[in-house]
């Protein structure tokens, strides 16, 4: 989930029922929305939460507010006070981001949103993951770059993505799962940064053997900067391991909690370059939080809801299948109105909006949100 103002290039990543309805079952509706909005909001644990007063104060807002479900990061995402990959909560697995050795912040949200009857499901991000980086060289995802291949870590240097398609990345992420999920009553899962960044990679030795073993070449040698067959090739190929990858995490999550509600974050699905296709997850997924922050991309407002726009390139991706539009929180009064609208007239099916904000979530923030929901 990445914020900021990125451009097209791509070196980025990136929501009126009854209280105790939502309690009971996924948040998500299969009528046609004519009532309020859904009202979920993304929080960044590291920016919110330090002690058990924040925990306290932020979840009765919520409350106050007709926030119905809390996606709550368990480990980081991004690269800033706190490295990615760093966890929130008591693992095992993942080092412990500092401060949170003896403050469970995980555990302590679930807690108090539960007496308010609040859902909370864990937002896990996957491969943007500097401890997994860390953890083993041969886990760094690596990009062929001016004919040579290198360790990718952004466009400047400072973010850290290791190979989603390494069976030790895949293991690694996946025991952070099931850790979640075993441990902690959460009302879902998930998942995010589950892609790559560019055509041009994974060039690592271990992807390079397993495609060359495939398809008889070295995707070294395919020509990423033009459209062309092999590079097609490659990138279906890369997008049904991601497939294949979520399919696993399904069976273990059916192994521990059945039926848990389980989604991703996705980009633009016209990201092709990414390796990023919702329609090979939804054979496994109960929904997908598309991130339609128009402005980030400079696209105009109808891109979020128009037949050419977000939505509906979401929609066509994965049928049937349940859309959580994730929205920014910083747009004006008018750009809401006219993107929830547009919402409303086009897909009367979203019941639920998710909302994100990069660093630290004010009362005033929830209340723009509930005073939004109606429009």
């Amino acid at each position: 989930m990445t914020k900021g103002k990125r451009k097209r290039t791509l070196l980025m990543a990136l929501p009126a029922l009854l209280l105790s309805f939502m309690l009971s079952v996924p948040a998500q509706t299969t009528s046609a929305q004519t009532g309020p909005f859904v009202s979920e909001i993304i929080v960044r644990t590291g920016a919110n939460f330090k002690n058990h007063n924040d925990v306290v104060s932020f979840v009765s807002n919520a409350a106050k507010n007709n926030i119905s479900v809390i996606n709550l990061s368990v480990k980081q995402d991004e690269d800033e006070e706190v490295p990615s990959g760093y966890a929130f909560y008591k693992s095992k697995i993942a080092p412990v981001a500092s401060g949170y050795s003896n403050f469970d912040a995980v555990k302590d949200v679930i807690t108090e949103a539960h007496k308010k009857n609040i859902q909370v499901r864990a937002w896990i991000p996957q491969f943007h993951d500097r401890a997994a980086f860390d953890k083993n060289s041969e886990w760094q995802m690596r990009a062929l770059v001016d004919g040579k291949v290198k360790p990718f870590t952004g466009s400047n240097g400072t973010e850290y993505f290791v190979n989603p398609l390494h069976p030790g990345v895949q293991a690694y992420e996946r025991s952070i799962i099931k850790e979640v999920a075993e441990n902690y009553d959460v009302d879902g899962i998930v998942l995010d940064w589950l892609r790559f960044d560019d055509y041009n990679m994974d060039m690592g030795d271990y992807t390079r053997t397993q495609y060359k073993n495939q398809y008889g070449y070295d995707p070294i040698t395919i020509n990423f900067a033009s459209d062309n067959a092999k590079r097609e090739e490659w990138n279906d190929w890369r997008t049904t391991k991601l497939g294949e990858y979520v399919r696993d995490v399904k069976s273990d999550l059916d192994g521990i909690t059945p039926g848990l509600f389980f989604g991703a974050y996705i980009l633009p699905p016209e990201f092709v370059e990414v390796g990023q296709d919702a329609a090979k997850f939804m054979p496994y997924m109960d929904f997908v939080s598309p991130m339609a922050y128009f402005d980030d991309w400079e696209f105009p407002q109808s891109w979020v809801y128009d037949s050419e726009g977000i939505l509906s390139q979401t929609r066509q991706k994965i049928g049937n299948a349940e859309i959580i539009a994730a929205l920014d929180t910083d747009w004006t009064d008018a750009q809401y109105k006219n993107v929830q609208q547009g919402i409303r007239s086009n897909f009367p099916d979203i019941s639920n909006l998710a909302f994100f904000i990069y660093g630290k979530w004010t009362n005033t923030d929830m209340k723009n949100i509930n005073k939004r929901a109606n429009w």
